[in-house]
């Protein structure tokens, strides 16, 4: 039997290059006055901002039971089984189509938990809600449902 586990933050590298500059930035316009960089308040709202969305964190186990998902802080535990599931497939998707990365809510889309990125596990369940999961990790994900979701079932 096939396990697998994902784990993803919101922080991207581009974010983490433009806290970089940021930072650069700000260091560049106190020189040499060193005391000066607990003064400026721009540069530490933005830094606590970067370690808010650090501490985001999406986590998926997938196994032969079913999905269990975390996504601190909003999720603490959920466990979707594979008998829940009517069908799921692994597609693309855009930012715009749930607004924004996250944990979104859409009348159309139904949730979605996402962090970064375009690829997700689509889950359409029994009970005709719809869930989108963000991963990095789509061939993986794809693997796992050929082997734990071979079919759609009937619904």
């Amino acid at each position: 039997m096939r396990n697998f586990k994902e784990s993803q933050n919101m922080v991207a590298n581009w974010m983490l290059l433009i806290v970089l500059v940021i930072i650069g930035y700000n260091l560049y316009r106190v020189s040499p006055d060193y005391k000066a960089i607990l003064e400026i308040t721009d540069l530490w709202i933005f830094l606590g901002l970067v370690v808010i969305l650090w501490l985001i964190r999406l986590k998926t186990r997938y196994n032969k039971d079913g999905i269990q998902i975390v996504f601190i802080p909003f999720i603490w535990k959920k466990f979707i089984s594979w008998e829940d599931i009517g069908y799921a497939y692994v597609r693309s998707y855009s930012m715009m189509d749930f607004g924004g990365w996250g944990y979104r809510f859409g009348k159309k889309q139904g949730k979605a938990y996402t962090t970064k990125g375009d690829q997700g596990l689509q889950l359409v369940l029994k009970d005709g809600s719809m869930l989108m999961i963000g991963t990095q990790e789509p061939d993986e994900i794809q693997k796992i449902l050929n082997q734990y979701k071979p079919y759609k079932d009937e619904f």
